[in-house]
Formats: C-alpha cells, sequence, structure tokens
C-alpha cells in the first residue's frame, strides 16, 4: 500500500494534467451518484416513518363505467367501520375526510386568522398513523371531546409562533361559528403522502358520518392484527363488502402505504401529496450508473494510452521478479485512492451543493451519516476504484518482459479498446443531451397546447361566498380593467371531484362516474367553451330552491325533481343518448353539451364531466383581467374581497400558474436530466482532452518530421482530428436509436404528446461534434504550428 500512494504521488507531479483529468472525473461521478443516492432513498422511503408501516394499506375501489373498470382511491366513510366490525384480521381501520376547501381558523384574542385545510377522522386515526410525532401533547383520547382540535405543526406556528398551543381556543366560522380546545400539535414529514392543515372529530361532521355514498374527499386505511396478511382467501371475503350492505357493484382492493408515493396505477388527485412514479427511480439511478461508468472509463482509457510510459517500468519490475497479483494490487490500488480521495471531495460538494438541490428536486433532501449511508459510500468507492482500475491492470500485467525490454513499448492491441471506451462515453453524454430536449419539447408541448378553454389572464380567487357570489361578481364589473366573472367550485385544473349517476339501460341500473364541477351562468362566456347542443345554465336561485325543496318532500319515487346540467361530448357518449337534450339522469335534466376540453392536465384524456349550478358549492371566482394595469387590477380585487369576505385572508393564482404546477415533475425531471447531461457531457469532454494531449505528445516527432516535410497546418490538425471526430460519429449513430425507443416509451404514459423531432437528434449530435472539435482543434492546432525544430530537439 505505501508504494501504491508512492506511486499515485509520483503519476501526480510527473503527469499533473492527466492525473487531473481522471481525479475531476471521478469527483463528478461520484457526485453524482451522491445527489441521486440522496433522492432514490427519500423516494423509496415514503410513508416508512409510521410504526408497522407494512401493516398499513389504504382501502381502494374498482367500479364500472361504462365498459370500463376504474380504479380509485375514492372511498365512503361508512367502510372503515364497517371492515373493522367485519373482518378481526383488521385491528383498526380509519379514513380522512377533507374539507373541499381550506377552512378559516383564528384566536380570538392574537387577531391572527388564517385557511388551513380541515379534515374529520375517527378515533382510529393515531392507532394507524404512529408516525405522526406529537410535539405538543399525547396520542391517547385526543378526541374523547369532540371540541378537541389537533393542529399540524405549520398551521401552530403561525396561529401561535413558538408559544405553547396546548390548551389555547382556536375558532373556525366557514358555516357556523366553532370554538375548539387545542390538545395536539402533530409534525407532518415531508416523506408523507397525507397533509393536513388541522384534525377534528367525525362527531363533528355536519353530514351523515356512515354514508355509503363515494366521496372524492374521503380516504379509507386499514391496520392489520399481528399475524394477519391481505392473501386471496381475505380478499375473495371482502371483495364484495360495499354490495353487502348497498345496491351498488363496487370491489375493493388493498394498496399497501408504503406504495402510495410509488406503486400508484390509478388517477392523481389533489388530496395526495407528491404522488410520482418508479419508473423515474430507475431513469435517476440509470443516469448516475452510466455517468459514475464513464468517469471509470476516463480512467481506464488514459492509463492503457500511458502504457507505453510505463511498460519499460512494468519490465523491469517483472525481471526482478513481481508477481502479477502484485502488479494488479499496485494499479488497481492506484485507482482506489484516486476513487477514495474524489469521494472525500465530492462529499463536500454535495454538502455545499444540497441546497440547491434541493430547490432543483423540490425535496427536502438531508445527510445522515448513518452505517447504511457509510457502507454504501464505501461500496462505491470500491466498486468505482476496481471497476475504473481492473482492465488497465490486466492489460498492463500481462505484458512479458521480454518483449517489453526488447521493444521499449507494449504491443498489445490497446488501440481498439480505447476507441470503444470513448465512443461509449460520447455515447452516453449524446443519449442524455436528447433525452433532455425531448423533455423541453414535450413540457413546451403541454404548456401551449390548446386545451378547449380560455385561460389567458384568468385570476382564481377562492371565497367561499356560495350565495354572496352575485354582488361581489357586480362589484368585480365595476373596473373596466376586468372583462368577465364567472363562479365555479373551482377552476377546471385537475379538478377530480367526482359523482356516481344510475343510468337504466333497458332495465339494468349501471353505475357511470362522472367528474362534477359547479359552476354559474357565465362560466362558458368567461372561458369560452363551444356550446354544441341545446343552451347553458340559466342562474335562477328561486327555481333552484324550488326544486331542492321538492326533494325533502318527496315520498314518491315517480315524481323526481329536475335540476339542469350541462355534459361535454365524452359524457354524451358514455350516457348513450342519441339525443341528449331533455333527457333525464336521476334528479337532473340535461339541457346543453359543451365541446370535450381539459379539465385536468394533459397527463389524462379528457373524462365524462358535468355542469351544474348549485350555489351552495361556489367557491371560486375566475376573474379574466385586461394584461393592462395588473397590478392595480388586483389591488381592486384585494379591496373588494375584503368587503364581501372580510373574515376570509385573501389569496389568488393566476390559471397558467396553477397549471405549471401540474408539471413540476417533469419541470424537475427536465431541470435534474438537464444538469446530468451536462455532467456527462463534462466527462466526455475531459476524457478526450486526455486522450488529445497523450496522443500529442507520444507524436510529437512524428508532427515534426511531417512539417519538416512540408505538411500544412492543416494537414497536421486533420490528421489529428479525424480519429476522435470518427468515434463521435459512430456514438451518435449509437445514441439515436437508443434515444428514439426509450423516448418513444415514456411519451406513451401521457393522454397527449408531442412527436419525436429528428432536429433534436441532429442537433445533440453536432453539440457534442462542435465541442469535441473545438477541444480536439485547439491542442492539435498548437501542436501543428509549433516550430519542428523544437518538436524533434524535445524528442
Amino acid at each position: 500500500m505505501n508504494y501504491t500512494f508512492k506511486l499515485f504521488l509520483r503519476n501526480l507531479i510527473k503527469r499533473p494534467i492527466l492525473t487531473l483529468i481522471t481525479f475531476v472525473g471521478f469527483t463528478v461521478g461520484i457526485l453524482a451518484s451522491l445527489l441521486i443516492y440522496l433522492w432514490v432513498f427519500n423516494e423509496l422511503n415514503h410513508d416508512k416513518f409510521h410504526p408497522e408501516y407494512d401493516k398499513i394499506y389504504r382501502v381502494l375501489t374498482l367500479s364500472k363505467q361504462g365498459n370500463e373498470i376504474v380504479k380509485s382511491a375514492s372511498s365512503c366513510q361508512a367502510i372503515a367501520k364497517t371492515l373493522k366490525t367485519d373482518y378481526p384480521q383488521i385491528e383498526a381501520a380509519t379514513y380522512l375526510s377533507f374539507s373541499s376547501e381550506d377552512s378559516p381558523l383564528y384566536v380570538q384574542d392574537n387577531g391572527v386568522k388564517i385557511e388551513a385545510r380541515q379534515c374529520f377522522v375517527n378515533d382510529d386515526f393515531f392507532d394507524v398513523f404512529q408516525g405522526f410525532e406529537f410535539l405538543e401533547g399525547r396520542s391517547q383520547s385526543v378526541f374523547s371531546d369532540s371540541d378537541n382540535i389537533v393542529l399540524s405543526s405549520k398551521i401552530a406556528r403561525k396561529l401561535f409562533g413558538s408559544e405553547s398551543a396546548i390548551g389555547k381556543k382556536v375558532i373556525s366560522d366557514k358555516y357556523d361559528k366553532e370554538i375548539f380546545t387545542v390538545v395536539g400539535v402533530v409534525r407532518i414529514p415531508p416523506e408523507s403522502h397525507i397533509d393536513f392543515g388541522y384534525l377534528i372529530s367525525e362527531r363533528k361532521n355536519r353530514y351523515n358520518l356512515h354514508q355509503w355514498n363515494r366521496s372524492y374527499w374521503v380516504h379509507t386505511y386499514i391496520k392489520l392484527s399481528d399475524n394477519a396478511q391481505i392473501d386471496n382467501h381475505f380478499l375473495a371475503r371482502v371483495s364484495n363488502h360495499v354490495s353487502r350492505y348497498t345496491n351498488r357493484t363496487d370491489k375493493l382492493l388493498f394498496q399497501p402505504i408504503a406504495d402510495i408515493h410509488l406503486h400508484s396505477d390509478y388517477q392523481l388527485n389533489s388530496i395526495d401529496k407528491q404522488r410520482t412514479q418508479y419508473k423515474y427511480v430507475w431513469i435517476f439511478s440509470g443516469l448516475a450508473l452510466l455517468i459514475l461508468l464513464m468517469a471509470m472509463f476516463n480512467f481506464s482509457v488514459i492509463s492503457i494510452a500511458r502504457s507505453s510510459e510505463q511498460v519499460v517500468v512494468i519490465g523491469i519490475q517483472k525481471v526482478n521478479g513481481a508477481k502479477r497479483i502484485h502488479l494488479l494490487g499496485q494499479f488497481m490500488g492506484n485507482s482506489v485512492i484516486q476513487t477514495f480521495l474524489a469521494s472525500l471531495l465530492a462529499l463536500l460538494l454535495s454538502g455545499l451543493l444540497l441546497p440547491w438541490f434541493n430547490h432543483l428536486t423540490g425535496q427536502e433532501l438531508h445527510f445522515v451519516l448513518s452505517l447504511k449511508f457509510i457502507f454504501s459510500l464505501l461500496i462505491i468507492i470500491v466498486l468505482t476504484g476496481i471497476v475504473g482500475g481492473v482492465y488497465p491492470a490486466l492489460y498492463l500485467s500481462s505484458l512479458q518482459p521480454v518483449s517489453i525490454i526488447k521493444k521499449g513499448k507494449s504491443n498489445g492491441r490497446k488501440y481498439k479498446l480505447i476507441s470503444v471506451l470513448v465512443i461509449i462515453q460520447f455515447c452516453i453524454a449524446i443519449f442524455s443531451m436528447i433525452v433532455s430536449g425531448m423533455l423541453v419539447k414535450q413540457l413546451n408541448y403541454m404548456r401551449s397546447s390548446d386545451m378547449g378553454l380560455n385561460y389567458q389572464n384568468m385570476v382564481i380567487v377562492p371565497t367561499g361566498l356560495w350565495y354572496d357570489s352575485k354582488s361581489f361578481k357586480e362589484e368585480l364589473l365595476r373596473n373596466p380593467n376586468i372583462l368577465s366573472v364567472s363562479a365555479s367550485t373551482y377552476a377546471p385544473v385537475n379538478y377530480g371531484g367526482e359523482t356516481v349517476y344510475k343510468l337504466n339501460r333497458q332495465g339494468t341500473i349501471d353505475s357511470v362516474y362522472s367528474s362534477v364541477i359547479c359552476v354559474d351562468e357565465d362560466f362558458a362566456q368567461n372561458y369560452q367553451l363551444k356550446l354544441l347542443k341545446g343552451q347553458f345554465l340559466q342562474m335562477n336561485y328561486e327555481s333552484y330552491w324550488e326544486e331542492v325543496k321538492k326533494k325533502s318532500n318527496i315520498e314518491n319515487e315517480a315524481h323526481k325533481i329536475s335540476l339542469p346540467i350541462v355534459i361535454n361530448e365524452t359524457a354524451e357518449k358514455l350516457f348513450g343518448f342519441s339525443d341528449p337534450i331533455g333527457q333525464r339522469i336521476e334528479n337532473n335534466i340535461i339541457v346543453g353539451v359543451v365541446k370535450d376540453f381539459n379539465f385536468k392536465s394533459l397527463h389524462y384524456s379528457i373524462g365524462p364531466l358535468v355542469l351544474v349550478n348549485s350555489p351552495e358549492n361556489i367557491m371560486t371566482m375566475n376573474i379574466k383581467i385586461s394584461p393592462i394595469d395588473r397590478t392595480q387590477t388586483l389591488n381592486f380585487i384585494r379591496t373588494a374581497y375584503r368587503k364581501h369576505r372580510d373574515q376570509r385572508d385573501f389569496s389568488y393564482r393566476f390559471f397558467d400558474d396553477m397549471l405549471n404546477s401540474e408539471y413540476q415533475q417533469e419541470i424537475r425531471l427536465k431541470n435534474i436530466t438537464t444538469v446530468f447531461s451536462l455532467f456527462a457531457l463534462m466527462i466526455a469532454l475531459l476524457g478526450i482532452f486526455g486522450m488529445v494531449w497523450l496522443s500529442i505528445r507520444q507524436r510529437t516527432k512524428e508532427i515534426g518530421i511531417r512539417k519538416v516535410n512540408g505538411a500544412k497546418i492543416y494537414e497536421i490538425m486533420t490528421m489529428l482530428n479525424k480519429d476522435f471526430m470518427k468515434w463521435v460519429i459512430i456514438a451518435f449513430v449509437i445514441a439515436c436509436p437508443i434515444a428514439w425507443y426509450v423516448m418513444s416509451k415514456w411519451l406513451e404514459t401521457f393522454a397527449y404528446k408531442t412527436e419525436l423531432s429528428w432536429w433534436i437528434f441532429v442537433l445533440a449530435g453536432l453539440i457534442a461534434m462542435g465541442i469535441a472539435l473545438l477541444t480536439v482543434s485547439f491542442q492539435s492546432w498548437r501542436a501543428a504550428t509549433r516550430n519542428p525544430v523544437e518538436s524533434l530537439r524535445y524528442e
């Protein structure tokens, strides 16, 4: 080991440029691996902070929608209680019933008023989810009193700052004024898919506690007893649980809680936090591995290329009795030493770059010097060092001493191997650039695609005004910079609220699930929706309430109320009406059909949609403003809002910002891939720089002789450049079909996707070719313009 370290120092002093190139390559490769390791480790450990997380399952629902079977996390409040009662394998069962909008919460004395997401839970909640750490209070019997409330640490800080919250009174006046006593403050880890502002007992729920109506806002979870498991026998018994209590044919499935973040094959909803897909773990892990391989190849290429400078020393060692095993240890030891020192520098750099990387990924990653992390780092160091140094060690130690001393150089077929390794490096770099280019193109496509509605300069303001929306609208429209206003449940961005409609198809009752948005009469005009049949909804509170009152008084099912609805083209096809106008769906009458428009992100195809006028569900204002004097217009909206809703904070977002937030996963993927593509290109260029520098040194005499014999500068440069350019072209030819296949598969995951563009492939090749040409040409020009007398004297 002592001699190996001396050999490393000797190489550093004698050939500092080449040693620096391999060292920087190792550093960049290990730095990329460390950052990706932190990200992958975090992704694989979501929701595993709960004790006995492997016994916790989310209840999923399989339901029939036309001819399709749809999987969903939507659930019923009654499922939790009945599952626990009916199946002894279930130790605890709970549900979360989220409020459909943030609710006001304030402290009477200090004047602090905030908005927070309310969630109803049953008494089993903290028996199932024991990983939510109580910073104040304790989990036992927190809901023994229905007026108790548990705050998230984030909400507690907003209300009370650094003061203790326990025993304090907080008030919510969303519907009626309710006073709660704080009995706990819990920390919600960033690795949790569950997020809430505060928890209150299900006994405070103004709606039926144990209703069987499936809701988008309800998610159910179970915790198994010891030694119980979800097997085929259990699934056979529990699958038809819903049909035992209702006339619906929904089936139940169970998803391990640790699988929710990465392995959810059902539609994303706005309740779950930070859900993504497992394929991105593979993509980033593969990218880090490729970059690390490039660093190893750099060391191998330069070590083999330098063999002509080392063979005499190796021959003398062999003549003096050195065994091959000792030479193998010597060369691989040199690689491991470089890897170890590069790892120390990479560890320091990753700590410095971690805040930037967190911003890039949208995560809260941090170093934990656990035994697992240290062991993983040691594995990376040893494997990188061994893999990077194994072939040069085998190649150099295999040379025969007699031929070495006689010829003074190696006679191995090293040129072919060097060319293969350089081609692989540039293949990886070009592949990464193509992937980055396609990510940018798909992202731009999703951002700029026609969604079937006009959302330019649309300001979205949550109000919760319900019946008072009309007066607020009238005041807003007095401002000439406000072009139009409409009210709705939410903005049509990733809206997932669903309702089940029962259709009578020739005596057979078929359940059809459709998204439902409650809107006013100006919604279609405000978003410029195209009406295809019939008319749009007309706002008439008197007629609406007359129909609603009928519902509570009707005893005979033959007499039904008639609330008007408008459907989209997809719903028209799903419902199966040849002429939908005037057709009845339960208590609704179809009065119009609008052209399909995207009310969710372009990850999803357009589903069935029902637009209905329901004034008690109008919670959002959609305000189209002029691009002129936007700041003044927003101030006007804020002032008008406070006149009508002074008990709630004012907040707003532009529609296009909300839409962009739906593509955060793709934006982060694009950012990370771009950064690591630059890493890959940097390592490839370091390698080719070292190869050119070494090639010119070894051909100094040849260059001098050619110049003396009249060779032109461009001829010398062509001679030195042609091999390297040939390697880049071959790498381009190999990388293109691989990238084409990979990106084709990735684009298949989108309902709406761009086309693969040939110019992105050509551009990636030209960038690689151009940068490589500049790197090679700079050094070859210096060699070609050197005085041949100096070259021959040097040689």
